[in-house]
Formats: C-alpha cells, structure tokens, sequence
C-alpha cells in the first residue's frame, strides 16, 4: 500500500509538470487523451506536489492561472477537473485530469509563405505573429522583431509574453543563471509593463539580474533597450495608423 502511494504521489508530480508545461495544441497537432492520475487522500505527498507547481510557475511571471489547487498554463487546450474514484478493493482516491477541447482550427495564414507573410506584416498584426512564430527556431532576432511589431500593430502584450516563452525560456542550467536569457526576458516585461500589460512584473526578471551580478550601468543599458523598444512600437504606430494607438505617453 505505501508503495502504491509514493507511485500515485509520483504520478502527480508528472501530471502537475504536464498540465503546467503543456503548451496549447497547435493547427496540425494530435490532441492527446486525457491524462488521468491518482492522488491518494489526504497524502502528505499531495502538499509536496502543489508546492512543486509553485516553484515551477516561479520561474515565469505570466501565463500561469490556479484551477483547482494546481497551477496551470492559460493557453491550455484543455480542461482542468479533480474527480473522486473507487477501487474494486473499495479504496477511494481523487485524480487530476485534463480533458483535451476541440482542436483549434488552422488559420487562413498558415499557408502563405514566408514572403508573402513578411509584405502584409506591415500593417497586419496576424501576419506579423504568425510569421514570427514560424521563424522563431531559424532566426530568432527577426522573430523578435515581428512579435514587437505585432505587439505595436494590435497592442497585444500576449506576442511578448509567447516570445519570451519560447526563445529564451532556460533561465538556470545546473543552478546557474543564464543572463542573457534573463535580460531579454526583463526586457520583454517591461516593454508590456510599459504598454500598459498589468499582469506581469519586470521587477522579478531584474531581481534575477541582480542577484547574478549584473551592475547597474548594465541595468540602466537594459533600460534605455526597453525605451527604445517602446519608441519602436509608437514609431510603428504612427507610420501605420498615423498616430499612437498602443504606448503613449499617458500609459508609459
């Protein structure tokens, strides 16, 4: 019986990283089955796993939401739930599940090439982002700049948040910081701080700086990056549309 626990306790810690880590399903991607697996009541070992999904969301400031006790990604394609189940040896225990919702459709962009995407990103947000997603493992500085660009284009901090995600996710290797990594991802927070984003904190990445030796003269580079970005995105704006939609003065 104690080892079926510490197995179900186990079992939970995967699920708790899955539901955690899962990104949504993707046009072209299988929905995988349902993930269900044991919890055994009132385990000790139950605490330790929701502990866990507080460190792991730690390491990201955004995108994370609490269903049920665990922390979850919000772009999720799928549905949190807790169920309560009997053994035929009449033992009750509860489980996690995360039951896959509909595929999402295919965009129409999806099937433009790459150049044809790069013209009409010029004042189209769609365009702008769904390019810049694709190149993101083959030229990462110009995904960068069409996710900034999508962002000034529909005022969506979402792009910054997905950037930061998938480029430059590994924050610590082996218990040691990856700064570049952490000054992109501060950097990235403030620009949607500055646009006005409320549900991030760029003060977090920066503490990380810090804590990793970054002097200030480097902060205050980090800084000036981060203005010029935002003038980035008004400059944008206005060649566009003629004026600031997203950024201005009165949100910065």
């Amino acid at each position: 019986m104690r080892n079926a626990i510490f197995m179900a306790a186990a079992l939970v810690a995967v699920t708790a990283v899955y539901l955690y880590l899962a990104p949504a399903t993707r046009p072209g991607q299988r929905v995988p089955a349902a993930v269900t697996l044991p919890i055994p009541p009132q385990s000790p070992d139950a605490a330790w796993v929701a502990g866990d999904a507080e460190t792991i969301a730690a390491d990201s400031d955004d995108g994370t939401e609490v269903v049920l006790g665990l922390r979850v990604r919000k772009d999720r394609n799928c549905t949190v739930q807790l169920r309560d189940y009997v053994t035929p040896d009449g033992e009750m225990f509860s489980a996690y599940s995360c039951t896959p919702g509909e595929p999402r459709p295919e965009h129409p962009y999806s099937q433009y090439d790459d150049a044809t995407l790069e013209a009409m990103a010029y004042a189209d947000a769609e365009a702008a982002a769904i390019l810049g997603q694709r190149l993101i493992g083959r030229n990462t500085e110009k995904s960068y700049e069409l996710l900034v660009r999508a962002t000034a284009l529909d005022g969506d901090s979402g792009h910054l948040y997905w950037l930061a995600d998938q480029a430059f996710s590994a924050v610590k290797i082996n218990d040691d910081i990856q700064v570049p990594n952490v000054m992109r991802r501060y950097e990235l927070a403030a620009l949607a701080a500055q646009l006005g984003a409320s549900d991030v904190n760029s003060n977090f990445w920066r503490a990380q700086l810090v804590n990793a030796g970054v002097d200030n003269e480097r902060l205050r580079q980090l800084d000036r990056r981060v203005d010029e970005l935002l003038q980035t995105v008004r400059d944008i704006q206005v060649t566009v549309f003629g004026e600031v939609r997203h950024g201005g003065q009165g949100d910065a």
